[in-house]
């Protein structure tokens, strides 16, 4: 919010210089409080454009942000070497806008809804022939965060889960549940997993159906809700895949080779061409893909967003350059590679679960630590990086722990506030409540974390980074615990108004991750 507001100013100086050219500047917190409360490197980027010395440069756009201001937004605007421009925030401005947060309460940090592209998400996607894996389940939740933080900057969001309900790992699954029921042992490549056993259903059908219910009661106790349920035979029985695959034909872009019709994809950057449908006529998974993004373009969506894991990082070139091909806008279209995940016990990795001896289901890690810490621990690293998962860690009751900590944070205010004034509504918008005490260095750190959050929710949805979120909410929670260690609040109208602003984005900041936010710890 207020990087908005000295965006704007900025963007007035530069036309009032006579400066139009579009430059990729930016406007960061800055790294030391003695050099404000934001930064921008504007001044060097534009005495690169203009051949001038950049702090010369600087100090005139310095100068005509502070006239364009007058003192509305910033107090001070300085530059620095070698080409800065320094902006520090009027305490009437930080203090003032707690009444924004109040007035906004739950939709504090959400965007106005001013992007209307539509988007369909599509997330986990995982064969219905067992439980979910710790993979999926990072997946789910990020994937889920992702959502959340779209719909939050005001994009029309639509969420969709793909069954791969046809296939070779179908016609696996069913023959190893038979073989276990008759006693025999599991076909050559089958599922032999104790949870074959469990499998119920004397149709295909039905087998799918009691795996997939069970994949969704995991998703629905993590809070991960789709919109829709695709079921890749309904590509089938409407011959989307074969519409695709002529498609291609059309375009001289497939041959055939062997009895079996093939894609030209390495002529298009793949490192080899790809089977599009088998000799015996089956189809590919890769042409029902094909056929299936096809389908969600003619939808109508703007944009189509897919989260897939490691092992899918090759398809994505020659997906791409299939539907390239086909004539779809391909740079709508989004790929996020979510990496793995390893549990831990302290130091002691985690292989196999105590009770079957088998991979660690989603279920029975959501079981062991709850769903807040699940959420939470798969949310706080970067999609694309590894995860180590510390499953003692995710249980500990103390400040190590960050869910425990960001939660706590909630609860202790909370706490303060039943004994506050400000018992109701009415009384948190009270006018005659003066914030303009509010000046003590801890009172203004804290103000300008708060005033942060909605950058930091436009910052996150921009990226696709949900572990932005988490990393806030560990700060926010840090810099209330500072305040509260400094200054006294009972008693001081201003401070617990504070206060209640801290307690309104915590909260906010918990539910954008799907985390409850207790009262009581």
């Amino acid at each position: 919010m207020s990087q908005l507001k000295i965006a704007e100013l900025v963007s007035q100086a530069l036309a009032n210089l006579g400066i139009v050219q579009p430059l990729d500047y930016r406007i960061e917190l800055a790294p030391r409080r003695e050099l404000g409360d934001y930064a921008s490197n504007i001044g060097i980027l534009v005495g690169r454009l203009l051949k001038r010395n950049p702090v010369e440069v600087a100090e005139q756009i310095a100068k005509e942000c502070l006239n364009l201001d007058q003192g509305n937004v910033c107090s001070r605007i300085e530059f620095a070497k070698p080409g800065f421009v320094n902006f520090f925030l009027n305490d009437g401005y930080l203090q003032n806008n707690l009444w924004l947060i109040l007035e906004q309460d739950e939709k504090w940090g959400e965007l106005a809804s001013s992007k209307r592209e539509r988007i369909l998400l599509e997330f986990v996607s995982a064969n219905p022939t067992g439980p979910l894996h710790v993979g999926h389940g990072r997946w789910a939740v990020i994937g889920d965060n992702i959502g959340r933080l779209l719909k939050a900057a005001g994009y029309q969001l639509e969420t969709e889960f793909y069954i791969n309900n046809v296939g070779a790992q179908v016609d696996r699954l069913e023959a190893s549940v038979r073989a276990r029921r008759a006693g025999n042992e599991v076909p050559e490549g089958g599922y032999g997993g104790e949870y074959i056993k469990e499998v119920q259903g004397e149709t295909r059908e039905e087998m799918l159906g009691f795996l997939l219910s069970q994949q969704r009661a995991t998703l629905d106790q993590l809070g991960v809700k789709f919109d829709n349920w695709y079921q890749e035979s309904s590509l089938h029985e409407k011959d989307k895949i074969g519409l695709a695959v002529q498609k291609l034909h059309d375009l001289n872009v497939t041959f055939e080779e062997g009895g079996a019709i093939w894609f030209k994809s390495s002529a298009l950057g793949d490192d080899k061409n790809r089977v599009l449908v088998r000799e015996d006529k089956r189809p590919t998974y890769f042409a029902a893909d094909i056929a299936y993004h096809l389908e969600k373009y003619e939808r109508g969506f703007d944009r189509l967003i897919d989260l897939w894991g490691t092992d899918h990082h090759g398809y994505v070139g020659r997906l791409k350059a299939a539907l390239k091909v086909l004539g779809q806008p391909v740079d709508c279209f989004e790929i996020i590679i979510g990496q793995l995940v390893s549990l831990y016990r302290g130091n002691e990795q985690v292989r196999m679960s105590k009770r079957t001896g088998e991979m660690i289901t989603l279920q029975e890690v959501i079981d062991e630590i709850g769903v807040d810490a699940t959420r939470f621990f798969f949310s706080a690293t970067d999609v694309n990086s590894h995860l180590d998962f510390d499953l003692e860690l995710a249980k500990k009751q103390s400040n190590d722990n960050p869910v425990f900590y960001v939660q706590y944070a909630h609860a202790r205010i909370c706490s303060i506030l039943k004994k506050s004034q400000l018992q109701t509504s009415k009384s948190k918008t009270n006018p005659n409540i003066q914030l303009t005490n509010l000046k003590e260095e801890a009172e203004k750190r804290l103000m300008l974390k708060l005033l942060t959050w909605p950058e930091v929710v436009a910052a996150a949805a921009e990226l696709r980074h949900p572990h932005r979120i988490t990393e806030y909410g560990k700060e926010l929670a840090t810099e209330f615990h500072h305040f509260y260690e400094h200054c006294r609040v009972l008693g001081d109208p201003a401070r617990e108004l504070l206060v209640e602003a801290t307690r309104i984005t915590l909260r906010n900041v918990l539910e954008l991750l799907g985390i409850s936010a207790p009262e009581e710890m």
